[in-house]
């Protein structure tokens, strides 16, 4: 009888779903919004390059892929990976990974003007913590950024892959 009840406590299935409350849904639907327009402003800056190289991003819709993990939505380019994703309490955050080579072949000004907007569209502007905690910065070697970037351009669009370019920001 004891082997019997481990072996049924051992199998229990387990769930990823979290449930959280009804202010946690509202904040991380800001968290979404803001998460869209700091795409948006990583986009933008993509239009300023000749290259078609540098203006090409990939979106990553995680929710349709097979392979359930907590990350929501991504988007990547040469420059910068930028990931949405909730945590294990069921927070979303916003991950943005610079890469080594596009800091040091351009230098930091392209970098530098995104990242202000991206703090400018998760500062609170009311006194409140709001959605400030969200936005995580990370350095990720040259190497880890642009495979990662060029396997996702190489391997093409999927159910849960698009690949774009922009069009070049005329003078």
């Amino acid at each position: 009888m004891k082997a019997q009840a481990r072996t049924q406590k051992a199998t229990q299935p387990k769930t990823q779903f979290v449930v959280i409350n009804e202010q946690q849904v509202l904040v991380n639907q800001e968290v979404q919004k803001a998460y869209n327009l700091i795409v948006d402003a990583a986009t933008e800056q993509l239009r300023k390059f000749d290259l078609a190289k540098y203006r090409t991003y990939a979106t990553v819709d995680h929710v349709k892929n097979e392979y359930k993990s907590n990350m929501i939505s991504e988007h990547l380019n040469y420059f910068w990976n930028i990931t949405l994703s909730n945590s294990k309490d069921g927070r979303s955050f916003i991950f943005i990974d610079l890469g080594g080579e596009a800091l040091e072949r351009f230098g930091s000004g392209l970098t530098n003007i995104f990242l202000r907007k991206a703090y400018e569209i998760t500062q609170s502007h009311d006194n409140t913590g709001g959605i400030e905690y969200a936005l995580r910065i990370n350095f990720k070697e040259a190497d880890q950024h642009h495979n990662f970037f060029y396997r996702r351009v190489a391997e093409g669009e999927n159910n849960y892959v698009s690949i774009a370019t922009v069009d070049k920001l005329e003078s």
